[in-house]
């Protein structure tokens, strides 16, 4: 996982991110869900995805966190939400994206 330390700009975001998991809130926050954050590329989100399939709610707030309000692109995202609830569905999809 790549950390960003500085302040989010074009600049800084490394071109291979696919996701952005925001720093907690409070300086002693944790990470929501115990999903670190940082910026992830397709690969270390897909090994995101299959740590937390247990995770109803890491995986819901995954698909927040990728959602771009396009709904033509945010076809992934719904199926996360669809099958948040089921881990078996969710190494599915992963296993679909590494093929």
């Amino acid at each position: 996982m790549k950390q960003h330390t500085a302040p989010i700009t074009p600049q800084r975001i490394p071109k291979d991110a696919v996701l952005l998991i925001p720093e907690p809130e409070s300086a002693a926050g944790k990470p929501a869900y115990g999903v670190q954050p940082g910026y992830y590329d397709k690969g270390q989100m897909l090994d995101l995805l299959e740590k937390h399939k247990h995770d109803q709610r890491a995986i819901h707030f995954i698909a927040d966190m990728l959602e771009t309000g396009d709904a033509e692109n945010d076809g992934f995202v719904k199926m996360l939400r669809k099958n948040c609830s089921d881990p078996k569905a969710i190494a599915q999809i992963v296993q679909d994206c590494r093929s």
